[in-house]
C-alpha cells in the first residue's frame, strides 16, 4: 500500500481520522479534570503543547498516514491507541478517579473494534495488489484473464487478487482507468460479468484494485458473486496465483 493511489476512501478511514483527533481531546479535557482546570482556560492552552506535544506529534503522522493508506497505518493506530492510554493511566497512578476509569475502558474497547475494522478494511482485495514488481511471474504463476470496459474503450489484464467485495488487476498495458467500469471474466467456458468502481491503482497504473457493485443474480449472465464460488470449490485462491 505504500505506493498506492487510493481514489476513493473508506468511511472507516474518515471514522478513523475523527476518532484521533477527538482522541487528543480525550487526553486534553482529563487532564484538566484531574487537575480541577478549565479546558478553557487560556493559560492552559498556552501550556498544553508543553505537556502534550509528543501526544499530538504522534496523532498527526498517524492521521498523514492512515488518511494516505500507508502500509503501516494498523501499527501507527495500535500505537496512538497505547500512547493515548499510557498517558491516561499515568495521571490516574498519580490521583485515581473513577470517571476517567470508566473512559479510558470506552476508549480501550472502541480503539479495539475500529482496530478490527481497519484490519478488514486494508484486507480488501481491491487495496492489495497481491504481486510485486521483483516477482518472477508473468506476472503470476497462473493467470486468469480478464476484460475491463470502460464505455467504448477495453482494456485487458489479470487477475492478482480478489474477494467477495472486490478484485485487483494487473493490466496488460498500464493506462488510466476511469472510475466505473464493468468487468467482464470467461472462465471454464463461462462469461462472468460485474459493474464496479475503481478504488485504487498502482503508482505506475500497471493495476488497478476495483470494488464491485451488489447486483441481483440474473439467469442470463453470470455475477462475480458466482464467479468466487466458483474458483473457490475449485480449490483457486490468490495466494496460490504466486
Amino acid at each position: 500500500m505504500g505506493q498506492m493511489k487510493v481514489r476513493k476512501k473508506g468511511v472507516i478511514i474518515r471514522n478513523i481520522v475523527i476518532y484521533l483527533i477527538l482522541s487528543f481531546f480525550f487526553v486534553f479535557i482529563q487532564h484538566a479534570y484531574r487537575h480541577q482546570i478549565s479546558p478553557f482556560s487560556l493559560a492552559y492552552f498556552k501550556k498544553s503543547p508543553e505537556l502534550f506535544w509528543y501526544v499530538a506529534l504522534t496523532l498527526l503522522i498517524s492521521v498523514n498516514m492512515i488518511w494516505n493508506h500507508h502500509r503501516y497505518s494498523k501499527y501507527l493506530f495500535q500505537i496512538c491507541t497505547f500512547l493515548v492510554s499510557f498517558k491516561v493511566l499515568e495521571g490516574l497512578f498519580l490521583e485515581f478517579n473513577k470517571i476517567i476509569v470508566i473512559a479510558l475502558f470506552f476508549f480501550i474497547v472502541i480503539s479495539y473494534f475500529l482496530y478490527q475494522l481497519l484490519s478488514d478494511y486494508f484486507g480488501q482485495a481491491s487495496l492489495n495488489p497481491n504481486y510485486t514488481k521483483n516477482d518472477l511471474f508473468k506476472p503470476l504463476l497462473r493467470d486468469i484473464p480478464c476484460k475491463i470496459q470502460m464505455g467504448s474503450t477495453e482494456s485487458f489484464g489479470t487477475l492478482s487478487n480478489w474477494d467477495e467485495r472486490g478484485c485487483f488487476i494487473k493490466l496488460d498495458h498500464p493506462q488510466e482507468v476511469s472510475d466505473l467500469v464493468k468487468v467482464i471474466i470467461i472462465f471454464r467456458d463461462r462469461e462472468f460479468v460485474q459493474e464496479g468502481e475503481v478504488v485504487a491503482s498502482t503508482a505506475d497504473l500497471a493495476g488497478v484494485g476495483i470494488k464491485f457493485h451488489k447486483t441481483i443474480k440474473s439467469l442470463d449472465v453470470f455475477n462475480w458473486t458466482e464467479f468466487v464460488e466458483i474458483v473457490h470449490e475449485l480449490g483457486f485462491q490468490p495466494e496460490r496465483l504466486r
